[in-house]
């Protein structure tokens, strides 16, 4: 009688042959691993002089935490991956929508890590919604990619005409505290943002192979390693401009308006770094996110400062 074997990741057949088994190979059988998926999806409205939870939706490695509020009329939420981290073949959505009149920041309980590949790259996709006279904030802390590490981010961002928004990622290419350099991976991220269903924003960066090489150059980014986007969306956003400016430090920085987007770049050598440099620049901004009563947000979230 015959019989399967299988050793490792090769299945046999052994076949009768006289006395003994002959093993013949069938096929190699291919190595599944198990992939982390995770979907968030919240919404807030405007009741009375407050800013509510609408809807919560929460899967998979993604979870949501609503803290207290402690008398801001604005809410706040935080965005886990218990996963711990993400690799090929790993995805993450988001989708956070604002009603009319309501304002909330959404940000994430740490820096997110993309680990080294098998090939795939990890997925991470966010859309942002923002109905009349919404104060939508989107302040993620950074993203980190280790040494052989492939992520495809893709942000899209729909505003009504009278609402605003302060959005930001940031990208760290290695942890400079413990001696992590990135050789070579891959990273693809892509921003669009329209106002009033008319694109006014188109950004992406494509970073492919030798990733070492690349940002060595001056016209990348000159040997810096951390590298953010800040993004202010608004009708007083030519005012934000000189606010913006003021708050930069050094070479590495700089801000334009684009139509009624206000950009601001920042370039690093190290993660902690552009975290300062970066806090910097929110702190002048978020003032212009105002709740329903006209009381100016002047603080990151807590969980920054974790």
């Amino acid at each position: 009688m015959g019989g399967v074997f299988v050793a490792g990741s090769k299945a046999t057949t052994a076949e009768p042959q006289g006395a003994g088994l002959r093993v013949v190979a069938r096929r190699e059988a291919p190595v599944r691993l198990q992939r982390s998926e995770g979907r968030a999806r919240l919404a807030f409205k405007r009741r009375g002089g407050d800013t509510v939870l609408a809807d919560l939706y929460q899967s998979g490695c993604s979870k949501v935490r609503l803290p207290a509020s402690h008398g801001r009329r604005d809410a706040e939420a935080v965005l886990l991956n218990t996963a711990g981290g993400l690799t090929d073949g790993d995805s993450i959505a988001t989708e956070v929508r604002w009603g009319e009149g309501a304002g909330a920041v959404v940000t994430s309980q740490a820096a997110e890590r993309v680990y080294k590949s098998r090939g795939g790259e990890a997925n991470i996709e966010t859309r942002l919604d923002a109905g009349p006279s919404a104060r939508a904030c989107w302040l993620p802390q950074e993203t980190i990619l280790f040494d052989g590490g492939r992520l495809v981010r893709r942000t899209e961002v729909r505003l009504h005409e009278t609402a605003c928004l302060l959005a930001c990622e940031s990208l760290v290419l290695g942890r400079a505290a413990m001696g992590e350099t990135v050789q070579e991976g891959a990273v693809h991220d892509g921003w669009r943002i329209r106002v009033g269903g008319s694109l006014v924003f188109a950004d992406a960066l494509r970073l492919d192979g030798d990733i070492a090489g690349a940002v060595a150059r001056p016209a990348v980014t000159g040997d810096a390693t951390a590298l953010a986007t800040v993004l202010y969306v608004g009708a007083d956003a030519g005012d934000a401009l000189p606010v913006a400016r003021a708050a930069l430090d050094g070479d590495g920085a700089g801000a334009t308006l684009i139509g009624p987007v206000l950009v601001v770049r920042l370039l690093c050598p190290k993660g902690a770094e552009l975290r300062s440099g970066l806090g910097a620049v929110l702190e002048r901004l978020m003032p212009r996110i105002c709740d329903g009563q006209g009381a100016p947000r002047v603080a990151l979230p807590r969980v920054w400062r974790c």
